[in-house]
């Protein structure tokens, strides 16, 4: 059962199954594509992950999916929009891990975008956040590209691992666009005005 469904150009995404274990040893047991996040992760970390993104789809109705390359289907990116846990608040986050070798082709943007797009536009969700690691900057300049704004520092935990973040922010480019309208006077008004 497809819970939630992302869209782009070059990737065809689709939500991971138990059946998947192996397709993520590219993208989760990779140290090289996992270095920014604390390294490669074991094989039992991996089986908890999946079973963790598996029980995300019944109880949030999203969470990370494949994104496959359409002309090869080879596994480009694991990404996704998860509910995170921030001080008293929650929040939807937008995450992406690209594999190595496909780093600086704008994968990550592509990926993200999607998840920005299907945030707002399906969830209606008034704003998105990323946690990017201190040191990994092009996570932040995809952040940045997506037009999410860097908020705050924080520590944030992913794959068991605590790590120094920046938080980023994107709030629902469709509220301002209808607050904005909402603030505009009518043409009756304008024309009893003058």
């Amino acid at each position: 059962m497809q819970f939630y469904e992302l869209n782009s150009s070059r990737m065809d995404y689709r939500e991971l199954s138990a059946d998947d274990l192996d397709l993520l040893t590219p993208l989760l047991r990779s140290e090289e594509t996992m270095q920014t996040l604390g390294g490669a992760l074991s094989y039992e970390q991996t089986l908890d992950w999946l079973v963790d993104t598996l029980r995300r789809y019944q109880t949030e109705g999203c969470g990370w999916q494949l994104a496959l390359d359409k002309p090869t289907g080879v596994p480009a990116a694991l990404c996704g929009l998860t509910y995170e846990q921030v001080g008293a608040e929650r929040v939807l986050t937008a995450n992406c891990i690209v594999r190595h070798e496909l780093r600086g082709i704008g994968v990550g943007r592509e990926c993200i975008a999607a998840c920005l797009l299907y945030a707002f536009e399906s969830m209606h969700a008034d704003e998105v956040s990323a946690f990017v690691q201190k040191d990994d900057l092009a996570g932040l300049h995809t952040a940045v590209a997506c037009r999410m704004q860097p908020t705050e520092k924080v520590s944030h935990i992913a794959f068991g691992k605590t790590a120094p973040c920046v938080r980023c922010v994107v709030r629902n480019p469709h509220l301002a666009e209808k607050a904005e309208a909402e603030n505009e006077p009518s043409e009756d008004k304008k024309s009893t005005e003058t």
